[in-house]
């Protein structure tokens, strides 16, 4: 019988399985490395253990560590959560040696289906429908060439040990080919040890739509329903939502039942998600199996009300399925909003540092998340701060929770993809569900510039800035009547004259333009959150100052607000521009980050778009490449030196 679980595991999934096993009473055991030492995770483990100074290899990477952390402490099963050693064979055989459970699924299971290659094979063996392309690793760049022609393009390039979006290239080209395959072998090598690729033909207008599995270890197999996976950056993730409003029941009978042959094809166990692709006209192919706990989970377990880890648990401990496939019951739906340290207005650059606020809504939605204010966002983890799970009795119910929930989200400190979260759930192809993994290429094909031209919100923007400003002047002025009355509030590319006409405690009377507004508004100072009602709505938004502007938050869209007086208005136009810094003869690292590789050397000739360095971060590797034509004169540099945003690696002569 299982009475102490060890989680080999870090942040919000660590908390996820800490909070099960506190419900199930059994004991819980966190590790972390030195980078974690204060790490949130620990504080829901009833022990906790340092396994290392290294943030890798030599702490949740290192298996004879853990192994003997569990040893002395009579660990009796250990739960991996995703990533790390949650589908590592060689970690489930040795775990077998000392008959300590794994948490997951058989080292065979594991071997099979981790390679994605194998697992193909055994897919077609199992009567699944398979994409079509080639099972066999690719040797040379003239033998991948010939598979993509005689596949046709565009192709998918795909490491086989692969996961997480990690070692996948898309080439819609045979000029963009060779160059593609390098840096797919290079990101699964760092990524998994393996840089083996091969290639599949490429689904146009795909849905990812994956089946979540759970299997115990007599036979009996279940499926428990549909996630739909399709908005996606860099192929990965970061809104799911269960069930997929594409899928009919014939379609989704048919899926799952495939699922289960799959997993019965390699005598599967525990949980696990078969995932598909699927066309515009409902034909599905198998992707590939992940024998282990998916990040969207929460979805599946929202819908059916199985708490999945639970389960797991249950299995590890040769206990059977408590229900049969018709026991299996969706009700309602649910959306998953992946919170990210990242910059989507930098093409998703990853971001680090240090979170000074950090605030979720505590009503009506599921927040699983590893940190709190005043925690480290490290370059060597995930870039995953949070999921944001909402529930609603319909499709637009649970998008109308969500939409309120990403409102009253506060984080600083960090850039994250919040605003760009809330801009995807107003948009109306993805409220019509009009959706496929190229939605973010074909939505913001020019990048995502967290803006607005829409009048209504505009207007809103400006009464925010306008609030928190008088208000922060009340809050310094003895004499209201001290304060000017008559004020400009000028966006980027817009500004309007307003004049207050009376002011009592968070109440305003204001001309805005010419249209007289009665506001009733409240700001949170510690959470920035901003809420303001007229003519008879409620608006909310985040807000924050500066030396220079009002940064207004509202609805997807981040606003620079600048609000003068009538004389200081007159002046700022005669104002000189500000001269820029000439940063074009340097290379500015966009983001904290490990070097990894320096592809230059100096006096080097490079041309616009050669590749200079390769950067990791957060588990991505980025290729910093040249926009001119120039020698190299400096680097500034070193292989392995961890890296800071803005810090100069090369200047060029």
């Amino acid at each position: 019988m299982i009475k102490k679980i060890l989680i080999a595991n870090r942040g919000e999934i660590a908390i996820r399985i800490a909070k099960t096993c506190r419900k199930m009473g059994i004991q819980s055991v966190g590790v972390f490395s030195q980078d974690d030492t204060s790490s949130l995770h620990l504080d829901y483990c009833d022990e906790r253990f340092f396994i290392g100074s290294d943030p890798l290899k030599g702490s949740y990477l290192n298996i004879e560590k853990i192994i003997e952390v569990s040893k002395k402490n009579s660990v009796d099963a250990i739960h991996p959560g995703y990533g790390f050693l949650s589908e590592n064979s060689l970690f489930v055989k040795k775990l077998e040696k000392e008959k300590i459970a794994f948490i997951g699924p058989s080292s065979k299971a594991i071997e099979l289906m981790g390679d994605k290659i194998e697992s193909k094979k055994i897919a077609k063996k199992a009567g699944v429908n398979c994409i079509p392309g080639y099972e066999e690793a690719i040797t040379d760049i003239k033998q991948g060439i010939k598979f993509s022609k005689d596949i046709g393009f565009p192709v998918m390039i795909k490491a086989s040990a692969g996961g997480g979006g990690k070692g996948m290239r898309i080439a819609h080209r045979l000029e963009e080919f060779e160059e593609l395959v390098i840096a797919a072998k290079n990101e699964a090598r760092n990524a998994f040890g393996d840089d083996r690729v091969f290639i599949e033909k490429y689904i146009e207008k795909p849905r990812h739509i994956e089946m979540q599995i759970l299997g115990d270890k007599f036979g009996d197999i279940v499926w428990l329903g549909e996630r739909e996976c399709s908005i996606q950056r860099r192929h990965q993730k970061i809104i799911e939502e269960a069930p997929s409003s594409f899928l009919d029941q014939d379609t989704r009978s048919k899926m799952g039942s495939q699922a289960v042959k799959l997993a019965r094809e390699v005598q599967y166990y525990s949980a696990g998600t078969v995932e598909f692709v699927v066309n515009p006209n409902k034909e599905f192919y198998f992707l590939e199996m992940n024998t282990r706990l998916q990040v969207e989970h929460p979805v599946t377990e929202t819908i059916t009300n199985i708490d999945l880890v639970e389960q797991m648990i249950d299995i590890a401990d040769n206990k059977k399925l408590k229900f049969k496939q018709d026991d299996i019951v969706v009700k309602g739906w649910s959306f998953e909003s992946r919170l990210c340290g990242e910059s989507p207005i930098k093409n998703f650059l990853p971001s680090a540092g240090r979170i000074k606020e950090l605030s979720f809504p505590k009503e009506n939605i599921r927040i699983d998340s590893g940190y709190q204010s005043g925690g480290e966002v490290s370059i060597y983890y995930d870039s995953l701060l949070a999921k944001i799970i909402s529930k609603g009795n319909n499709r637009q119910d649970a998008i109308n929770v969500m939409q309120k929930a990403l409102q009253e989200v506060c984080i600083d400190g960090v850039d994250t993809n919040i605003d760009f979260l809330m801009d995807i759930f107003k948009n109306k192809n993805f409220i019509n569900g009009d959706i496929n993994t190229n939605f973010i290429e074909e939505v913001y094909k020019n990048g995502y510039k967290s803006e607005t031209s829409n009048k209504n919100e505009l207007e809103i923007i400006m009464i925010f800035a306008f609030c928190y400003h008088i208000s922060y002047l009340v809050s310094v002025n003895n004499d209201i009547e001290n304060i000017s009355k008559e004020w400009m509030v000028c966006l980027p590319q817009k500004k309007i004259n307003i004049k207050f006409i009376s002011f009592q405690s968070d109440k305003l009377k204001i001309f805005f333009g010419e249209t007289v507004k009665e506001i009733d508004y409240n700001i949170n100072y510690i959470t920035s959150l901003i809420k303001v009602s007229f003519n008879e709505k409620i608006y909310q938004g985040r807000i924050t100052a500066n030396e220079k502007f009002i940064k207004v938050f509202y609805n997807g869209s981040n606003i620079d607000v600048k609000i003068l007086s009538l004389t200081a208005d007159h002046l700022y136009k005669k104002l000189p521009e500000e001269k820029k810094i000439d940063t074009s003869r340097e290379v500015l690292s966009p983001m904290p980050g490990k070097v990894t590789n320096i592809l230059v050397k100096e006096n080097d000739k490079v041309e616009i778009g050669d590749n200079l360095v390769v950067l990791d971060a957060m588990k991505m590797e980025n290729i910093i490449k040249s926009d001119c034509s120039a020698v190299i004169k400096s680097i500034h540099i070193k292989k392995n030196d961890s890296v800071s945003a803005e810090q100069i690696l090369i200047t060029f002569n």
